[in-house]
């Protein structure tokens, strides 16, 4: 497959379809600048479950693939695909699936820090706004825990803002799987600005001689983010109450995020709507 064909194939990945031609076109020479062409026969592994992901991503530009997971049934992809895009966030994670090529594939592959370090250099302002913008997006698509739109923390805003301060959770949170009174923190023990959005199940929250509760999904558990939190105390015990999931986070890596990706005016209302809305969520 020649150059000219296999931008065009990546001009014509799916994530990018509301972004207008010419800034398409401009992002498919970067991926071509950075990305290197592999061919695989029928039945060879592009990506590995298991295996680390080294930053690197893919984009099938020809062929088919199926996408093989441990746990549920595989999925069948036809080019254009952008594959590993989870792998940018942590080289240390594992590949959570198995990529084969179905009948021989053509795939180019690429390191996500030189991709963007392209795109910030040879991209005009806009167009580098627009594209990583459309790679959120699609990784929000593939968000399983859409729910968390809803949480009352952010209620006051428009729905366009709350899927900003969303966005970030998919990236930035490890997922933790609780059984039944697995202990998430104690009452007692330092917070070190960490957040905890339940995602899945119920969490059983209580205090010594002083209450209980019990919060559903989804919700957010810990502490309401304010200056000199590493060094406080959670005020309370969180234990599951039967099988729960939760994503473990950084208050200062996602406060990081909400500032690069709101507005001033936006973040103003972000700030106005977690002071009128803590109550609802956070047990101090």
């Amino acid at each position: 497959m020649d150059a000219e064909t296999t931008a065009k194939r990546i001009a014509e990945l799916p994530f990018m379809n509301d972004l207008p031609n010419d800034t398409r076109g401009l992002v498919a020479g970067v991926f071509l600048n950075v990305a290197d062409a592999l061919h695989y026969e029928d039945g060879e592994a592009l990506i590995n479950a298991g295996y680390l992901s080294f930053d690197t991503g893919y984009v099938l530009v020809d062929g088919k693939a199926s996408v093989e997971w441990p746990d549920h049934d595989a999925i069948e992809i036809e080019a254009p695909a952008l594959l590993g895009e989870m792998a940018q966030f942590s080289t240390s994670d594992m590949r959570s699936a198995t990529v084969r090529a179905k009948g021989g594939a053509v795939a180019t592959q690429f390191y996500w820090e030189d991709l963007y370090g392209a795109a910030e250099s040879d991209l005009p302002e806009d167009a580098h706004r627009a594209f990583r913008n459309a790679v959120e997006r699609q990784i929000w698509d593939r968000f399983e825990f859409k729910d968390i739109l809803n949480l009352p923390l952010w209620s006051d805003l428009p729905e366009e803002a709350r899927l900003k301060v969303c966005l970030p959770f998919p990236s930035i949170s490890e997922r933790v799987r609780l059984q039944e009174i697995d202990t998430l923190f104690n009452q007692g023990s330092l917070c070190k600005g960490t957040g905890y959005l339940l995602v899945r199940g119920k969490l059983h929250l209580f205090r010594q001689n002083e209450g209980e509760k019990n919060i559903d999904a989804p919700n957010i558990a810990g502490i309401f983010p304010s200056k000199g939190d590493k060094g406080t105390e959670w005020s309370a015990t969180a234990m599951a109450n039967g099988e729960a999931d939760v994503l473990k986070f950084s208050w200062d890596k996602y406060m990081a995020q909400i500032v690069r990706r709101l507005t001033r005016d936006e973040q103003q209302a972000y700030v106005a709507s977690m002071k009128n809305n803590a109550s609802k969520h956070f047990w101090h």
